[in-house]
């Protein structure tokens, strides 16, 4: 296990399934807090560095927010990434050049996603953003829009009646937070976009919408698995958890792959909760965070139920649940490592990676 500076305060990669990795390998992006406590604020520096040396570390901005997901920070192409600043309690995206530190775009008021997909960044817009970016008239409602990155042109794709309609429409219940969307992601041709919806009827997973951005045709999973990514680009892989009126159990939880009705198509792993899958996708990670557990980060072979490896797995509950720091654990674009952030006391983590391409290559049967 590796970490990916030294640092006396605390290092943060983004949401599972952000990638921190330039498309070229070249870099890597992470978040500097001098402290996860309140009593400290909520100062976060934006650095990077070479991936393969850890080397050439160098700061490029400095924003405000919480541990949770840190800054949300990826790279869009080799030379820009996004990341998530707050200004008067809202999520302001923007977009920088890592050679010049100029802000491409933004500051731009609305809910971050998890990263860009074939040259569009998709974000939410809500109630509390609504007149919130005068200078794009263009966001004009509650929605979902896209950002496209050679132009800094947005686009809409679907506004507040759409996804209202497509919510009561699968027989959901909307509730006065149904439009505050979370977890947009297109998916890799980005003719798809998927997002979390909260849902009256489904107080604990909530609902997962999915848009075809061509037809229009609308897709929705009440009592969704939980943090779904795309599998492909017609399938998602995410954690089916159960609820036993008490707590969510952790045993029963399984990865699994699904249609975007949700239909379960294949058992992917076992234990999880976030998770990720190598680009090849015959590999899965997961961790083990649930209250009262050791937060251990689970390698599966593609439909094995136990895993082949076991890291991580700090116990330290305060800083995982009151401080909200999760493991997120994610591939790298060429599958060889994992990246996930590791607690190492209770008001303390790191970013940290291992490098797994010698266990795969043996087929995880490495003594």
């Amino acid at each position: 296990m590796k970490k990916v500076c030294e640092f006396e305060g605390s290092t943060l990669w983004g949401m599972n399934g952000g990638q921190p990795e330039s498309p070229d390998g070249k870099w890597l992006v992470y978040g500097r807090k001098p402290s996860l406590t309140e009593e400290y604020g909520d100062e976060t520096q934006i650095w990077i560095c070479d991936r393969e040396t850890l080397g050439e570390q160098r700061k490029l901005y400095t924003v405000s927010c919480k541990n949770h997901n840190g800054p949300s920070a990826t790279f869009v192409d080799n030379d820009h990434i996004v990341f998530r600043d707050m200004a008067g309690g809202l999520t302001a995206i923007r977009i920088l050049n890592i050679h010049t530190g100029e802000v491409m775009y933004g500051p731009l008021f609305g809910k971050e996603s998890h990263c860009a997909e074939n040259g569009w960044y998709p974000f939410s817009i809500s109630e509390e953003y609504l007149d919130q970016n005068p200078e794009h008239p263009e966001i004009d409602c509650c929605g979902i829009y896209l950002l496209e990155l050679a132009t800094g042109k947005i686009k809409r794709v679907a506004d507040k009646q759409t996804v209202l309609d497509m919510v009561t429409g699968s027989g959901c219940v909307p509730g006065k937070n149904t439009t505050s969307m979370s977890h947009v992601q297109l998916n890799p041709s980005a003719t798809r976009v998927m997002m979390r919806l909260s849902v009256e009827n489904c107080p604990v997973f909530g609902a997962l919408g999915c848009i075809d951005l061509d037809t229009g045709n609308t897709h929705v999973i009440p009592d969704k698995p939980v943090h779904q990514l795309w599998y492909d680009d017609d399938t998602y892989m995410a954690t089916r958890q159960y609820y036993d009126g008490h707590r969510i159990e952790m045993d029963s939880s399984r990865i699994q792959r699904f249609t975007v009705d949700g239909q379960c198509l294949e058992t992917l792993g076992g234990i999880g909760n976030h998770i990720d899958g190598s680009p090849d996708r015959q590999w899965f990670v997961g961790d083990r965070a649930y209250p009262g557990y050791p937060a251990d980060i689970f390698l599966y072979r593609r439909g094995e139920t136990r895993p082949v490896a076991t890291f991580g797995g700090q116990d330290f509950q305060t800083c995982i649940w009151k401080l909200q720091v999760h493991p997120n654990p994610t591939f790298s674009r060429d599958g060889k490592r994992i990246y996930f952030n590791h607690p190492v006391n209770e008001t303390r983590t790191q970013a940290c990676f291992v490098e797994v391409e010698e266990l795969l290559a043996a087929g995880g049967c490495l003594q």
